[in-house]
């Protein structure tokens, strides 16, 4: 970092840690959940920028147009109707207190370096109160944020355009969970509705190409969501979390988790899915679970596929346990799929496989068992039937999906098996095959397509003809063109493979290019998660 990049902020200096210099808070601190200490002089930032190139900048404005949706009624109207719609789902208790700096939500609270940061995800977090904006009630600071036409744009936006894109629906409805289960209770706890504003404004700044959404607006929600996010979790650990509470937690997680999706397909440090599962360890949620916990086990659910999604990767970060995974398949609905798209009995033939790599890679078991087990897996995924599997709807595009998927998953267990295997190997360029005829059959209009990012990435890495790889770049710009999100980090990862690839090649050299190991930085300890979703 040159000189004319200023110091280091207060809490990289204090941990005598490197420091990116990002204004106005170091994204390092943002990344691993720290506060930022900020810079000298500036240790406090309220509001927006009030001179440089942010000077000036309006908020978004509500009367922008959006895609249709069968939801009439203004949001702020709608509250008190989707709070009916998820009230079946538990009961509202006693909030904790959060205070935050500034009369405007965009604006940043007040920074507090902690005194130590424990190994619990979210444990340094704290939030130093505002004399100028003291309050002793969430709800009365998340009706403040409700008020404002900014938040109304960002509010609409997740209704109309990112809630339709999270589930496969030929129509958007009002059954889709992401409307029914997260803003309901973004009306309540403000953790969540920071996240949701923070994904909306990330999101809708993407489309617009308008940076100040993306940079300062998404960035401050997204560190307040973080924040609150902390504060709920320490309450957790002292009082028992009502359903409401827990639930809310857990969408807050996911939709940071979209937020990193959203932005670069980057979640950094991996700090997200970890705190989820040291939740559901510390409150034995896989014994306490039961049918009547729909809403929770959705959002688990999704945290499971994620959780493997980045273990594919590096299977020794796979956090959630096989006995959890199992419960949450056998408690699930078909919801799971239509929002992720792998069949719930792949996903537990990969995690278990994948937890075994874990195990293995630990040293905790043995190289000939191993390989056994892999072996088994191998021929398990093989004789998987995707025509027998129950699907959402009766699409007869589905069953496509499933082998899509399947052929993603033996791909990755060859890879467990041996990871120098050469691509140009007749059983790794049959599953390559496989994954690109499924995908030709969906056409560009199919919501199912959306669902398809990672078996097409898995069949990219393996391409080595020059218009198989083409193929997947048209896909892959089919899938960004209507769901509207980048898949930044798959792009990067096919494009580094590849390249290297080509090089190999051309010294006659068939050893294969892993691209795992471009998802592994050396100078970190803890490493980011890649969510190629």
């Amino acid at each position: 970092m040159p000189p004319s990049a200023g110091p280091a902020c207060a809490t990289c200096r204090a941990k005598s840690r490197r420091c990116d210099r990002g204004r106005p808070i170091c994204r390092r601190c943002i990344t691993k959940g720290l506060q930022c200490g900020g810079y000298p002089d500036k240790f406090r930032f309220c509001g927006l920028a009030s001179r440089g190139k942010w000077k000036d900048r309006d908020a978004p404005t509500g009367d922008q147009e959006y895609p249709s949706s069968n939801n009439s009624l203004p949001l702020r109207d709608r509250r008190g109707s989707q709070k009916e719609s998820a009230e079946k789902q538990g009961t509202r208790t006693e909030r904790e207190d959060v205070t935050q700096e500034g009369d405007f939500p965009g604006s940043l609270p007040t920074i507090a370096t902690p005194d130590s940061t424990d190994n619990m995800p979210y444990q340094g977090l704290s939030i130093s109160p505002s004399p100028q904006s003291l309050t002793s009630d969430d709800q009365s600071q998340i009706d403040k944020i409700l008020v404002s036409t900014e938040t109304e744009t960002l509010l609409t936006h997740y209704d109309n355009v990112i809630c339709p894109h999270q589930i496969a629906q030929y129509t958007d409805s009002n059954d889709n969970p992401y409307r029914i289960y997260v803003l309901p209770l973004a009306y309540e706890h403000i953790g969540l509705l920071y996240a949701v504003l923070a994904l909306s404004a990330c999101h809708l700044g993407r489309l617009k190409g308008d940076q100040h959404l993306c940079e300062s607006v998404a960035v401050n929600y997204r560190l307040q969501a973080i924040t609150a996010l902390g504060a709920a979790i320490r309450k957790g650990f002292t009082v028992r979390f009502d359903d409401d509470e827990l639930d809310s937690v857990f969408a807050t997680i996911q939709t940071l988790l979209l937020y990193d999706i959203c932005e670069s397909g980057i979640s950094e440090h991996g700090a997200h899915i970890s705190g989820a599962m040291s939740i559901c360890s510390q409150l034995m949620l896989s014994h306490r679970l039961t049918n009547e916990h729909e809403r929770t086990v959705f959002f688990l659910g999704n945290l499971v596929w994620l959780d493997i999604v980045r273990a594919f990767a590096a299977p020794e970060r796979l956090c959630f346990t096989q006995d959890l995974r199992e419960r949450l398949v056998s408690l699930g609905n078909l919801k799971f799929e239509a929002v992720n798209g792998c069949p719930r009995e792949l996903v537990l033939l990969i995690g278990d496989l994948l937890e075994h790599a874990k195990r293995h890679a630990s040293g905790n078991l043995g190289l000939q068992q191993y390989v056994d087990i892999v072996q088994s897996s191998i021929q398990k995924l093989y004789l998987w039937d995707s025509s027998l599997c129950i699907y959402p709807n009766d699409d007869p595009l589905w069953p496509l999906v499933g082998e899509a998927f399947r052929h993603a998953c033996i791909l990755r267990a060859l890879r467990l098996l041996d990871v120098t295997e050469p691509a140009e190997t007749p059983r790794i360029q049959d599953s390559v095959i496989a994954i690109l005829n499924a995908v030709s059959k969906v056409p560009a209009e199919s919501p199912l397509i959306e669902l398809m990012v990672l078996p097409i990435f898995m069949a990219g890495v393996d391409c080595i003809l020059p218009y198989s790889q083409h193929y997947i770049l048209i896909r892959i710009a089919d899938i960004k063109a209507r769901s509207e999100m980048s898949n930044m980090a798959s792009m990067q990862l096919l494009e580094r493979v590849w390249k290297e690839r080509e090089k190999t090649q051309k010294c006659d050299d068939q050893t294969n290019v892993s691209w795992m190991s471009f998802t592994y930085d050396n100078e970190l300890m803890h490493q980011h998660d890649y969510l190629i979703i």
